[in-house]
């Protein structure tokens, strides 16, 4: 998604001064190049490398969390708002937090320019364009192309990259980096990361899923099912990462709708029998796998949607660059892949989207899109049901928002953990960081945390291993 196109948005009425300002910032060259994507590469030594002064004790990602970010939160800039940890969004009773009062925040103003200009800077810095079949990138230096079987007829395409010692691959946890709704591996964001955690000594492996990037080059007729197939895809890639010769275990980060994916695959790799959030429809469709343990290293999910069907809601209503900038972008997004897919009656209705590629994949039974919004659902939506989906979650998982979020805002996840009693699940807000945005933001707090998180010696899987923390 990108918002390069904004330049003034939602002036209040009768406001001499604020219009002023907006048309001077769009005036100057230099906003527009503010606004397109860029690069934010953190050179090794720069990356703070968090080590108890003691051995470390048995805690649990949570109290991880805490400790971790008190030795971090030093690189976040100095005028930020206190940040919001798992516990501190929960009052006494139970009962979520008002998060944006916290952080001195009006919700309404998020997409605003004026209101919310880092925020909406921020977000475009880090959002991709769509992918250009005619101009694929070559993978970047040290991966190389590699392609995942994921069912009997299908493979995906990623790029991994093993960490050296010398000339001698290591043996190391392999990070699999998503990128987000219709992503690929041209995104900068991507390759930032990636580069950064291979220089740390993980391997790691850039996935493009089925129906993005070049896995659907290859594969054009492989619809995408936004989070159902694919969710049980990425257990097959742990599966064929840990058959590596130098794999230990994998570990999963995603960002804005793979952020949603990533959660999901935490809860699909440890998942009932019989969970309410699969129907019997839906069950049939999905193979069953072997019983094994997956992305031990722990999850990590970037700025969540984690009320998408609210989002899906809003799109339903053409919108503009002038007063909603961040779902004019999405509407975009939505076209671009209409196209590309040679779709009927090209429009900016998500919604309209699913339903087409549902009805083009193998579930495309009556009545899977209403069975496979509840298999994604995190949050209740018009009386709908919805699941613990993370209170078994075994491994640990940690998401990461920012208050001045324009898509996803900062409350979901308030009224997200209110539900949650699983030690393993731990979730930070910070005052900024847009959506997506962390690097912009706080370059060296985001990418030590990263790395701290996946650390084998005392990152989050290490501390919650040796403490035997079970799910409530």
């Amino acid at each position: 998604m990108e918002i390069q196109k904004v330049v003034i948005v939602r002036i209040a009425a009768n406001s001499r001064a604020r219009l002023g300002l907006m048309l001077i910032l769009a005036s100057l060259p230099s906003t527009a190049a503010c606004f397109s994507e860029q690069s934010f590469s953190i050179r090794p030594a720069d990356i703070v490398h968090f080590a108890p002064a003691t051995a470390p004790s048995p805690i649990s990602t949570r109290q991880w969390l805490a400790r971790t970010h008190e030795a971090l939160r030093h690189l976040l800039p100095a005028g930020d708002t206190k940040a919001l940890l798992t516990d501190d969004l929960t009052d006494a009773r139970g009962r979520p937090v008002d998060v944006f009062a916290h952080f001195h925040r009006n919700p309404d103003r998020l997409q605003t320019l004026f209101f919310n200009y880092w925020g909406l800077e921020g977000s475009a810095q880090c959002s991709g364009r769509s992918f250009s079949p005619e101009h694929p990138s070559p993978p970047w230096p040290g991966f190389e192309e590699v392609r995942i079987r994921v069912s009997d007829d299908v493979e995906t395409i990623g790029w991994l990259g093993l960490a050296t010692d010398g000339d001698t691959v290591r043996d190391a946890d392999c990070i699999v980096i998503l990128s987000g709704l219709f992503g690929h591996n041209d995104i900068k964001r991507s390759k930032d990361l990636a580069l950064t955690l291979r220089a740390a000594g993980f391997h790691v492996l850039a996935y493009e899923n089925r129906g993005y990037g070049r896995s659907d080059l290859a594969r054009p007729d492989v619809p995408y099912t936004f989070g159902t197939i694919t969710t049980r895809d990425l257990m097959l890639v742990s599966d064929w990462l840990e058959r590596l010769p130098h794999v230990r275990r994998t570990g999963l980060v995603g960002f804005c709708w793979s952020a949603n994916q990533a959660l999901l695959a935490a809860w699909y790799e440890n998942l009932p029998e019989d969970d309410p959030s699969i129907s019997e429809r839906l069950a049939k469709n999905l193979a069953p796998l072997p019983p094994r343990r997956r992305f031990r290293a722990g999850v990590m999910a970037f700025s969540p949607t984690l009320a998408f069907e609210e989002i899906i809601e809003k799109l339903n209503t053409p919108r503009s660059y002038l007063q909603d900038p961040i779902f004019a972008a999405m509407q975009d997004t939505i076209r671009d892949r209409m196209r590309a897919k040679h779709y009927p009656n090209v429009s900016g209705n998500l919604d309209k989207l699913i339903h087409i590629e549902f009805a083009h994949s193998k579930l495309g039974y009556p009545g899977v899109v209403p069975d496979a919004l509840h298999f994604m659902r995190f949050l209740p939506y018009r009386g709908r049901p919805t699941d613990n989906k993370l209170g078994a979650v075994r491994i640990p998982v940690l998401i990461v928002h920012a208050s001045n979020d324009p898509l996803g805002t900062a409350q979901e996840v308030a009224d997200f953990l209110a539900g949650i009693h699983n030690p393993n699940v731990a979730a930070l807000i910070l005052d900024r960081g847009g959506h997506v945005a962390f690097a912009p933001h706080a370059k060296r707090y985001y990418f030590s945390l990263i790395v701290n998180f996946f650390d084998p010696r005392v990152g989050a899987a290490a501390a919650t291993a040796s403490a035997m923390i079970s799910p409530q």
